[in-house]
């Protein structure tokens, strides 16, 4: 009977230990086992050539949306700068003195707006402001002592150092 009692206690030991051995999972080992599959997952995702497609097609679109914004900004800016060209040289045409045109041109695009256009615009300015219109008046004047002595008729070396001497 002895016997007996030996083996049923050992069945109960390993009974225990089989209880024992069950284990818990903790949240850590949960998301590591997750992760590893989430990575696992990916790699070969990313081995799919409509993936490989897709990244390309991304990088492309960006880039032409970026190429696009470039491209409205320069429009922008020469439709600006042609607008302005057109603008000084209608007031070239309109008999401004030269030296205003820069500052005309300013003035009358000011004044262009929904209700007035670039014509009426520099008429209206132009009857305004008749002082920046009308023609160059070229002035000479003389920089240097005339040999003449204020006559018309040019006198010589001699005749001027006569002059200074008598005192004339």
């Amino acid at each position: 009977m002895e016997d007996n009692k030996d083996v049923q206690v050992t069945e109960e030991v390993v009974e225990t230990e089989k209880e024992e051995t069950t284990k818990t999972y903790t949240q850590e080992d949960i998301d590591n086992s997750f992760n590893a599959g989430v990575k696992k997952a990916k790699t070969e995702w990313q081995k799919d050539e409509k993936y490989k497609e897709f990244l390309e097609w991304k990088k492309t679109s960006q880039n032409d949306g970026e190429k696009i914004n470039e491209l409205t900004t320069l429009n922008e800016q020469l439709t600006k700068e042609n607008a302005t060209l057109k603008a000084t040289n209608e007031v070239a045409k309109s008999d401004v003195k030269p030296e205003f045109l820069r500052f005309v041109t300013n003035e009358v695009m000011n004044l262009v707006d929904d209700t007035i256009d670039f014509d009426n615009a520099l008429k209206n300015y132009k009857k305004d402001n008749p002082q920046y219109f009308g023609e160059v008046v070229v002035k000479k004047v003389q920089s240097s002592p005339t040999l003449s002595n204020g006559g018309t008729k040019q006198g010589t070396v001699n005749d001027i150092f006569n002059s200074m001497v008598r005192g004339v």
